[in-house]
This record gives structure tokens, C-alpha cells and sequence, in this order.
């Protein structure tokens, strides 16, 4: 007998998006009464630092950056999701879904009268072709890594599609939604295999709210809103094209001048911002920042553990917060678990290491380095983390403080990317950061990816933390995959394998077309499918959710995370360079 995955789960995410709906990003849809004559109207323009290679084949590009933010609005997900990373049966292409009594299948039944951009309808082919194309080596994503857990995908008929597996994979639905990465986007099987990849990319057809109007790779992507949507409706802007201004100057630029709506701005920018009059909108605790400690089986100073927690304790992260970051954000226990984690198992107890240079030195001593040791700490620059070579400069100068003597190396971030995965960094530090995750599958991925002693990107090589992460891979239950999750994190955290800084909010600034946005939690996604103001027609104004998450960056509150510090911040010679 099989097991519905919502009766398991309850209907608790129903209720959910039927208030979620009220809000929808770009049109009226479903959530009150439509008069015949909307229409989509007006342009929304968005300028970004980063939209990734313009591919638009989602197998094709990796989805961070503001890569899904586009791709969202062109293709629709086999399972939908709701704003804080949990699964929806109202709003992906499945209409349900089951796991076979033993748990060697998943069976999904598609909604019926989705219709891609060209009018022709969307099968159990294109689910089918689809995902083949994601589980296809040469594949940039999530399935294409797990693909030996996946025996095949058949279509029973037009509207049923039955994955068959080698092994149980019980977070499959969460794999091809639209809370994680770009795997569970749905393209037309006979269009792409009739006309090729190249020229799919330069003419794309999806089902989402929005087409492709233009493509100008390094420039822009202009997307043109259908009539109405089969979830969104009516969708608000006729127009919503993403601009690649890597420059900030420039963004803020355009956004004073009219020339862009919503603008990718920088944490220290925000004050600047605010105070000439525009709104501004944070994904709170969005990215967790950390500084790895390289290759630690080798016979280097961070092979002992009282060394990696000494440098733990030798930063004082409520300052680098305050000076680095602009105070956007707080410390948070141990990377690459954020306050979101808890929602995945994380152990919600644990609390940041403290500063204390005194213990710090006392530890290096004990591991016999009364006087230090020499090590490098490598500095870079991305687009979405300005901060960075500032954050190198003052934990080099924290753990100068404790006899660390850390020697700055520029270096251009996929030239480390390469030294990394070619495991020549021994012992080193290179600061990093990763999206908050709330689900447990993507949790155990990712820890799985940075420390499983078989993974490419490794910093540790621990056959007790390796069998916790091949557990909790493996496991068959929700349960004790969240379980293990706890126990890998309070691993990682008394055995201080990752310096942790902290997480930091991600922010957007826009001009008076966008007076509401709630940005949600789901992974490289911002919720611009789910409308960012209320001006939403048909729909009363005494029916506003309640909640909206407008620039809050003091006194937030956050699962998992300790309030700032009230002592007395150390104030390191660093500041002087800012």
C-alpha cells in the first residue's frame, strides 16, 4: 500500500498558501475576483550584479546569483513551494504526489490544462525529459551529483509520471521543487530536441507567468507577461527585465534616476539609501559566512582541535559584524549550519564561540604553539560580497593578536576555486559563504560536499563524521535525517572544524512601485513570483497579511541566534583601513 506524502505530512502547508496567494508578486490571480479587463500593464526593471551566463537551460547554469530569480518567472516547477522553503501542492505543475510502499518509487500526477508558452500543452513527456536532462552527467545541479540513486523515469500516462529509484530517496519531492535549485523546472521535450540546445537558449519556451522577449547576454533579459497564468493569474507588469549592472555606483545610480525599479544593494550602502527616501527590503540571516581551515588531516597547525577552536575563540565576531558587515547580521554557532537549520534539525543550544584571546593563546600553547605559527588567509572579491577582502584583513589582524601570523594572498576566486579542488591549500584559511538552509536534505548535501572525506571540496577527512553523513544520506526516515543533522552540527561545532563568522542579510532597494516584499527562505530565490507589493486588483486592503518583512536590522530576532553583544567591542587596528 502506498503512503500520500501530504497525509503523512498533514494539510497545515494548505492553509498557508491560501494566505500566501493574497500576495502574488506579479498579478491577481486567484485571490479575489478578476475583472475581465486587467491586463498586465506597466514595466518593472531590476538591476543586479550578477545574472549568470543568460544560458536559460536550467540544467545548463548553476541557479545562485540572480540566475533563478529569472528563471522562476519563465519555467514552473513540478512541486511548488511555499515562501519559507516547505512543499505546496497548490502551486507546482504535480498536483500530488505518493511514495511506494517500498520506497522505491515516487509517483507524481500532473495538473491537467498547463500550457506552454506556444500553446501546446505540458505532458508527462516534458516531466520525463525533463529530469532525464537534469540527471544527465554533464548536468550543472543537484540530481546530476545523486543520479545512482535513480533507476528511471517512466510516464504511465499524459498526466502520471513514476520515478523508480535504486535506492530510497525520501526528500525526492523537495529535490524538484521550487525551495531548492532549478532541478524540478519543467521545459517542452519536443520543442528543445526539434530545434537543439543552442537554439532553445536564444528562443526558450517555458509555462511560467513570463516569456522571453530578449536575451543580450552581459546586458540584459527581457521577459513579457502571458494574459493570464494557470497559478498567478493575471500577472501585475506587462515588462520585467533584469539588468547586469555590476557596478553599484551604477545601480544607485539608475535607481535615483528612474532607470531601475529594484537595485541589488550593499550592506553598507543601505543608511545611504534609506535616507533618500527609498524603501529598502533585507532576506534576513540570508548568507552564513565562514573562514575554512584547509586540507586538516595534513600534519599543518589545525590538525589538532585545540588549535581550530583557539581560533575560534581568538575573533571577536559581534565587531566584525558591526565594522565589516554594517551590523547586518550576527554570529551564529557553526558553519554551514544558519538560525534557518533548526527548521532541518539543527541543534538550536549551541551558541557562538565567545571571544577570549586568553583561552585562545592558552589552547595554542597546550597544542605546542606558545608563539603562533605562519599560515596564509587568501582574499577575493564577488559581486554579492564586497566585504570580503576587509573581512580577510581583520581576522588577520585578530589572530596576529593571538601570535596567528596569517600573510594576506590576493588571489581571483576561481583561481582558488581550482587550488582547492586540487587539495593544495594545507592548512590555509579561505573565507567563504553559503545560502541559509532550512530543509534537512539540503542540509546533509551540503555537508556531505564540504566534509565527507570523499568529496572534492573537503576541508576534513573524519571516518566518524563520514558515517554520520552516509546515514543520514541513506536514511528512510524524516525523522532521523533531522536527528542526524543535530548530531553532525554539534560535531562540527565541539570539534571546531569551521571558523564561523556569522550570517548576513541580503538586501534590495527600490523605488515607490514596490511598497511591500516579503523575500522568503527558499534557496537563490527572492519570492518575485509571489508579488512584492499589495497592489493587487480586486483584493480589499483590510485583507494585507500581517506580516511583512520591511528593512528590520536592528533588534531582529532569529531561531538560533544570540542578540548582539552589549559589552564593549574591541576595536582592531582594521577600522583605521575601512
Amino acid at each position: 500500500m502506498q503512503r500520500t506524502f501530504w497525509a503523512m505530512h498533514g494539510q497545515r502547508w494548505r492553509i498557508v498558501y491560501q494566505l500566501m496567494v493574497i500576495l502574488l508578486l506579479l498579478g491577481a490571480g486567484k485571490a479575489g475576483p478578476v475583472l475581465a479587463q486587467d491586463k498586465p500593464t506597466g514595466e518593472l526593471r531590476i538591476a543586479l550584479a550578477f545574472l549568470g551566463a543568460q544560458r536559460l537551460i536550467p540544467w545548463n547554469e548553476d541557479p545562485s546569483g540572480g540566475v533563478k530569480q529569472y528563471q522562476l518567472l519563465i519555467y514552473d516547477h513540478l512541486v511548488g513551494c511555499t515562501e519559507d522553503g516547505q512543499l505546496s501542492s497548490e502551486n507546482g505543475i504535480a498536483q500530488s504526489w505518493e511514495e511506494s510502499a517500498d520506497k522505491l518509487s515516487w509517483t507524481f500526477h500532473l495538473r491537467p490544462n498547463i500550457q506552454f508558452h506556444d500553446g501546446t500543452a505540458l505532458t508527462a513527456d516534458d516531466v520525463k525529459f525533463s529530469i532525464d536532462s537534469f540527471l544527465d552527467p554533464k548536468s550543472i545541479g543537484l540530481l546530476s551529483t545523486g543520479r545512482a540513486a535513480y533507476q528511471g523515469v517512466e510516464v504511465q500516462n499524459p498526466s502520471t509520471v513514476v520515478i523508480h529509484l535504486n535506492q530510497p530517496v525520501i526528500f525526492l519531492p523537495w529535490n524538484f521543487s521550487c525551495a531548492t535549485l532549478s532541478d524540478g523546472m519543467i521545459l517542452p521535450s519536443k520543442y528543445f530536441q526539434q530545434v537543439g540546445a543552442d537554439a532553445f537558449a536564444k528562443k526558450p519556451i517555458g509555462s511560467g507567468p513570463y516569456r522571453v522577449v530578449k536575451n543580450s547576454a552581459g546586458s540584459l533579459i527581457q521577459l513579457e507577461a502571458v494574459e493570464r497564468h494557470w497559478r498567478d493569474g493575471v500577472p501585475k507588469f506587462k515588462t520585467v527585465t533584469f539588468l547586469l549592472v555590476p557596478e553599484e555606483s551604477t545601480r544607485l545610480a539608475q535607481l535615483r534616476t528612474g532607470e531601475a525599479d529594484i537595485i541589488a544593494v550593499s550592506r553598507e550602502k543601505v543608511p545611504e539609501v534609506k535616507a533618500a527616501g527609498f524603501n529598502v527590503f533585507s532576506k534576513l540571516n540570508d548568507q552564513v559566512i565562514v573562514v575554512y581551515m584547509q586540507q586538516q588531516w595534513e600534519a599543518v597547525p589545525v590538525r589538532d582541535k585545540r588549535v581550530r577552536q583557539a581560533l575560534n575563540l581568538a575573533l571577536d565576531k559581534d565587531a566584525i559584524m558591526q565594522f565589516v558587515f554594517a551590523g547586518q547580521g550576527v554570529p551564529v554557532p557553526m558553519y554551514p549550519i544558519g538560525s534557518y537549520g533548526v527548521a532541518g534539525g539543527a541543534d538550536a543550544t549551541l551558541q557562538p564561540y565567545p571571544y577570549d584571546p586568553q583561552k585562545a593563546r592558552q589552547l595554542l600553547a597546550e597544542a605546542g604553539y606558545p608563539n603562533g605559527f605562519e599560515t596564509k588567509i587568501y582574499s577575493f572579491v564577488t559581486a554579492d560580497l564586497p566585504e570580503f577582502p576587509r573581512l580577510t584583513e581583520a581576522v588577520a589582524d585578530y589572530l596576529g593578536k593571538v601570535g596567528v601570523k596569517a600573510k594576506i594572498v590576493s588571489m581571483d576566486r576561481a583561481a582558488i576555486s581550482i587550488k582547492r579542488q586540487a587539495r593544495t591549500l594545507p592548512g590555509e584559511l579561505l573565507p567563504w559563504s553559503t545560502p541559509n538552509r532550512s530543509v534537512a536534505s539540503q542540509i546533509v548535501t551540503l555537508i556531505n560536499a564540504l566534509h565527507h572525506s570523499a568529496s572534492q571540496f573537503t576541508s576534513t577527512m573524519v571516518p566518524e563524521l563520514d558515517q554520520m553523513i552516509e546515514r543520514a544520506l541513506t536514511a528512510t526516515d524524516v525523522h532521523e535525517v533531522e536527528r542526524l543533522v543535530g548530531e553532525m552540527h554539534r560535531f562540527l561545532y565541539d570539534n571546531a572544524h569551521n571558523i564561523t563568522i556569522g550570517e548576513i542579510h541580503t538586501n534590495y532597494a527600490a523605488n515607490k512601485k514596490v511598497m511591500a516584499w516579503n523575500l522568503g527562505r527558499n534557496l537563490y530565490d527572492n519570492n518575485l513570483h509571489i508579488p512584492p507589493d499589495f497592489v493587487v486588483r480586486g483584493i480589499p486592503a483590510h485583507r494585507k497579511p500581517p506580516e511583512v518583512r520591511i528593512w528590520r536590522l536592528r533588534n531582529q530576532s532569529a531561531v538560533g541566534t544570540r542578540p548582539p553583544s552589549t559589552s564593549t567591542p574591541h576595536w582592531p587596528a582594521w577600522m583605521a583601513r575601512r
